[in-house]
């Protein structure tokens, strides 16, 4: 029997938002329930997903609607069960269920308003992700374009608004998610929020070095204060040469992205992505941060592709062998597959 699996990030609202009834298998994603059972899952955080095009002014509608939607999946069979805090979650490993916890992404979600954010903490958000691929006037993402006009006067990467968010966050139980932060970011989270952080879904940089990667110095200050790395399944953050032809391909045609992500395959890459370069950015994570401070975040629905073998949520055991075989211990597994995700969120409830 293998070890139960936390994952920390997918993108799977997309699927739920197409109208596809994942309790059945759906083979052209990566989450459905007959694989989350067979992979033993049994935390899977969905993120609420608020695209930084979104008009301003409704991204907040937009965010609970998903959050809703993700609500109504959780208890829609008797094998999921919603999970908000570490006692449902052991109510829920206990059963052998699938547990599913909300997650917001991007911050663009509160529309600059600290009564929404308390709003999505109603809702049972339990996690969220400060920024993604655009800055806002608050917070500084990695892969933002020009320069970051922050609401405050200071060269950083997280304003005054963004201050009172983190603050905010803290006293609400929500858990601050720094992937797709810049770095300046990144450090102002690390020193406001009184509470351990998370990157839900990042990789090692010196690896390969995606924008959206996390450096070695970023690694271990995860590491120092209780924090949480959780390595991403996508390709191009796990593969040097992948990511070089991807950038690209990218690059000369930007109308690809909708085939690609619908189709989960890139045209033209001739770099090949070992599912052993799993392994390689755990055991790099584990080097910086610490064996307490690493954990899984696929990305599972959200990336446009994944290194072969990894057919989706059903793939843990594989993972699970190929940490084995570089002689990580039981213990080490099951820090990875669960435990340092379930310390860290007793220290949120």
């Amino acid at each position: 029997m293998g070890h139960k699996v936390i994952d920390l990030h997918c993108d799977t609202v997309f699927a739920l938002k197409d109208g596809k009834d994942i309790r059945q298998s759906v083979p052209e994603i990566h989450v459905d329930l007959p694989r989350l059972r067979k992979g033993g899952v049994a935390l899977q955080v969905f993120a609420a997903y608020v695209p930084p095009q979104t008009e301003a002014g409704s991204a907040f509608n937009y965010a609970c609607e998903w959050l809703d939607s993700i609500s109504a999946f959780a208890r829609s069979d008797e094998l999921l069960m919603p999970v908000e805090n570490s006692s449902d979650l052991k109510t829920c490993m206990d059963a052998n269920k699938t547990g599913i916890m909300l997650a917001v992404e991007n911050g663009l979600a509160i529309d600059a308003s600290l009564e929404n954010l308390k709003m999505l903490r109603q809702r049972k958000a339990r996690i969220m992700t400060l920024v993604h691929s655009e800055h806002m006037s608050w917070i500084e993402s990695c892969t933002g374009k020009g320069q970051f006009k922050s609401d405050s006067d200071q060269s950083r990467g997280l304003g005054r608004f963004g201050e009172q968010v983190i603050d905010a966050m803290n006293d609400l139980g929500i858990i601050p998610d720094v992937s797709h932060s810049s770095e300046n970011a990144f450090w102002d989270v690390i020193k406001r929020s009184k509470k351990p952080v998370i990157a839900s879904h990042s990789c090692a940089y010196s690896i390969c070095a995606a924008a959206r990667n996390l450096k070695d110095d970023q690694l271990k200050a995860l590491g120092d204060t209780g924090g949480i790395a959780a390595v991403n399944f996508c390709s191009s953050f796990l593969n040097e040469a992948y990511r070089l032809q991807f950038t690209e391909i990218i690059k000369n045609d930007h109308s690809l992205w909708e085939q690609i992500m619908k189709k989960r395959h890139v045209p033209g890459i001739t770099a090949v992505v070992p599912i052993t370069d799993i392994a390689d950015h755990i055991d790099h994570m584990v080097n910086m941060a610490g064996e307490d401070a690493v954990a899984l975040g696929s990305d599972f629905d959200g990336i446009p592709s994944a290194p072969e073998g990894v057919t989706g949520c059903d793939f843990y055991p594989v993972l699970e062998e190929q940490l084995r075989s570089r002689g990580y211990s039981e213990s080490r597994v099951e820090k990875i597959f669960n435990g340092n995700f379930i310390r860290l969120l007793k220290a949120w409830d």
